[in-house]
């Protein structure tokens, strides 16, 4: 969501934490930062105001649902995704003994 002048509109919005302390940032934000589900988040307090920013380096390796993940930060193409995605499935259905059928 780049305008001709090169730069991003400011959105300025309102929201409420809830009670279990999450804060929901709006679509349109979401959308204009290209903050997906996943995306970790800086807060920094200054004073009394909070400043959030997306994390800007890489999480290197670390434990995600039991499995060991290397992030370099940079996310894959939807192309690649797709190949990784089916390479998996054809290996799982090869070590299940399926793989004449589709």
């Amino acid at each position: 969501m780049v305008f001709g002048n090169g730069k991003i509109p400011s959105v300025s919005t309102i929201t409420e934490i809830d009670k279990a302390g999450r804060l929901v940032v709006p679509k349109k934000m979401r959308d204009a930062l290209h903050l997906k589900a996943g995306t970790r988040l800086v807060l920094d307090q200054s004073g009394e105001s909070i400043i959030v920013r997306a994390e800007s380096k890489p999480r290197g390796l670390y434990m995600k649902n039991g499995t060991w993940v290397y992030d370099t930060g940079t996310q894959l193409s939807g192309d690649l995704q797709e190949w990784i995605d089916e390479d998996r499935d054809d290996r799982m259905r090869n070590a299940m003994g399926e793989a004449g059928e589709r």
